[in-house]
C-alpha cells in the first residue's frame, strides 16, 4: 500500500465539510431572521405600550373634569388625546371618533381620510397597531412639508380609547412619531447581530473542520492499519506457502545429495590421480573443485542428518567465523576479491541455529561476492551485541536497484543476469526459523551492507 495520503479523502472531507458548514449557515441565518424580526417588532410595538396608558388616563382625567350634572360627550373627552403633539419627536395626532370617522388632527395641516377598514377591525378588538416607516413621505399627510423633509423615518401608531364606564370603543388615536431615534437603535441591533452571526459562522467552520478532519483523520488511519494488517496476511500466506515449498525442496535436496555423494566422490578420486600425476593447472584446479564440492555435499547432508535426528552440539564465535573464512575463501578468490571475517565471541551457540546461521551468511557472502569489482573488499563482521548476536556483510558493488528493493526478499527478484532471486528469499526464511531477521542496513554506489539479528541466548 502506498504511504502517501491520497488526496480524494481529503478531497471528500472539503466537500463533506462545506455542506455542512451550508447547513448551518442556513439554520444560523433563518433563526437570526427570525430572532432580529422579533427584536424589531418589540422595539416598535415599545411605544405603544408606552403610549396607551398614557392616553387612557388623558380620557379619564377629561371626563372627571367634566359637572356631574352634564352628560358624558365621548367625542369632547377622546380630543384630549391631542395633548401629546406637544411632546418632544411628536409629529402629529389624529383623533377618530368610534365609527372611524377623523374628528381632529394636530397640526392643522395633517391630511387624512377615514381609518382603513382593516386597521379599524382590529382596533375594535382592543389591539393596538405599530408600523414603522423607514422611509415616509411627508407630503403624504402634510400639506406644504418641505421637500428637503419630505422622506424621513416615521413611527406609526394606532391606539383604540374606551371610556372608563365601560368597555366599549369610544374612538382612535393615531400617532405620528418621528422615528429616526429608532432607526438609529435598530441599525446598531442590525450591526450587532450582524457582527455575532460573522464570529458564528467563523467558529462553526473550524468547529465543523475540526470534527469533520478528525473523522477523517480516524477513518483514514483505520483504512491504513487494515490495509497494512491485509498486506502482512497476505505476506504471512506467502512465507508460509514458500515455506511448505521449502520443506519439500530440502527433502528433494537430501535425496539428490545423497545420490550426488558417490558421483562426486568417483569424480574427486579420478581427478585426484590426474593431479597427482604431474597433470596440468586446469587438472589440479579441478580436482580443487571436486573436493570443494564434496565438503559442501558432505557438510549439507550432516546438517540435514543432525536436523532430522535431533543430535545437538555446540559452537562458539570463533567457531563460526572460521567456518565462514573458510567456506568461502576460494570463490573469493576464483573472484578476485579480499574476503575479510572480523570478529568471533568466546560464547557458544546451538549447532541447529549455528549451521543456519552459516547458511544465511553463505547466501549474503556469495552474493557481496559476486557483486563486487575484482580488487574489493568483502567484509564480514560477527559479534554480540546487548541482547542480540549480530552478523554484518558488506559488499563494494554499485548497489540494489531502486526497483527491487520494496521486494527484496521475495524470489524471482535478482539484480544479476540470469539469477533467480531465491538465495535472499531462503536466507529470510531460515531466518526465520530460528527467530532472526535480515534487513538492509544501506545500499548505493559505495556498495551494500546486509545485517543479521539473532536474540541472543548462549547456550555456555
Amino acid at each position: 500500500m502506498p504511504r502517501a495520503l491520497s488526496t480524494r479523502p481529503i478531497a471528500v472531507a472539503l466537500a463533506a465539510a462545506a455542506l455542512l458548514w451550508a447547513l448551518f449557515a442556513a439554520l444560523l441565518l433563518h433563526y437570526r431572521n427570525d430572532l432580529r424580526d422579533q427584536i424589531h417588532r418589540k422595539m416598535i410595538e415599545r411605544d405603544a405600550a408606552v403610549l396607551h396608558p398614557v392616553a387612557l388616563q388623558q380620557l379619564v382625567e377629561a371626563e372627571a373634569r367634566l359637572p356631574d350634572a352634564e352628560p358624558v360627550s365621548h367625542q369632547e373627552t377622546v380630543l384630549a388625546v391631542l395633548r401629546s403633539a406637544q411632546q418632544a419627536g411628536m409629529l402629529g395626532v389624529a383623533v377618530f371618533d368610534s365609527a372611524g370617522r377623523l374628528l381632529r388632527a394636530v397640526p392643522g395641516s395633517m391630511l387624512f381620510a377615514d381609518l382603513a377598514p382593516e386597521d379599524y377591525l382590529e382596533l375594535t378588538q382592543g389591539k393596538s397597531i405599530s408600523r414603522y416607516h423607514p422611509r415616509f413621505s411627508l407630503t403624504a399627510i402634510f400639506a406644504g412639508a418641505k421637500p428637503v423633509d419630505e422622506f424621513v423615518p416615521m413611527l406609526e401608531v394606532l391606539l383604540p380609547l374606551h371610556s372608563a364606564e365601560n368597555n366599549q370603543l369610544t374612538g382612535v388615536a393615531q400617532y405620528f412619531i418621528d422615528a429616526r431615534p429608532l432607526a438609529r437603535e435598530l441599525a446598531t441591533l442590525d450591526d450587532q447581530i450582524h457582527r455575532q452571526t460573522q464570529v458564528t459562522l467563523a467558529v462553526g467552520a473550524v468547529l465543523i473542520l475540526l470534527i469533520v478532519g478528525a473523522a477523517t483523520w480516524g477513518l483514514m488511519r483505520a483504512q491504513h492499519i487494515i490495509a497494512e494488517r491485509n498486506e502482512r496476511l497476505i505476506r504471512a500466506n506467502f512465507e508460509l506457502a514458500l515455506a511448505a515449498k521449502a520443506s519439500v525442496l530440502g527433502q528433494i535436496t537430501s535425496h539428490l545429495l545423497h545420490g550426488l555423494q558417490g558421483p562426486v566422490a568417483g569424480l574427486r578420486s579420478v581427478l585426484a590421480d590426474h593431479a597427482a600425476g604431474g597433470a596440468t593447472e586446469d587438472w589440479q584446479a579441478a580436482a580443487g573443485y571436486a573436493d570443494r564440492l564434496q565438503a559442501m555435499i558432505q557438510e549439507t547432508v550432516t546438517m540435514l542428518g543432525e536436523r532430522s535426528s535431533e543430535t545437538a552440539y555446540e559452537l562458539s564465535g570463533r567457531d563460526l567465523a572460521a567456518a565462514l573464512r573458510e567456506r568461502h575463501h576460494h570463490s573469493a578468490q576464483a573472484h578476485g576479491v579480499a574476503l575479510v571475517v572480523d570478529g568471533g565471541f568466546a560464547s557458544n551457540i546451538d549447532s541447529n541455529r549455528g549451521n543456519l546461521l552459516c547458511l544465511i551468511a553463505g547466501n549474503l557472502i556469495e552474493n557481496a561476492i559476486q557483486a563486487s569489482p575484482a580488487g574489493a573488499d568483502v567484509r564480514v563482521n560477527l559479534g554480540l551485541a546487548e541482547d542480540r548476536l549480530r552478523l554484518t556483510v558488506a559488499d563494494a558493488g554499485g548497489g540494489i536497484p531502486r526497483e527491487l528493493l520494496d521486494r527484496l526478499f521475495q524470489p524471482g527478484r535478482s539484480s544479476k543476469a540470469g539469477g533467480t532471486g531465491l538465495g535472499l528469499a531462503i536466507s529470510h526464511l531460515l531466518a526465520m526459523q530460528i527467530g532472526a531477521d535480515i534487513i538492509l542496513e544501506k545500499t548505493g554506489a559505495t556498495g551494500t551492507t546486509f545485517a543479521v539479528n539473532l536474540p541472543w541466548s548462549p547456550t555456555g
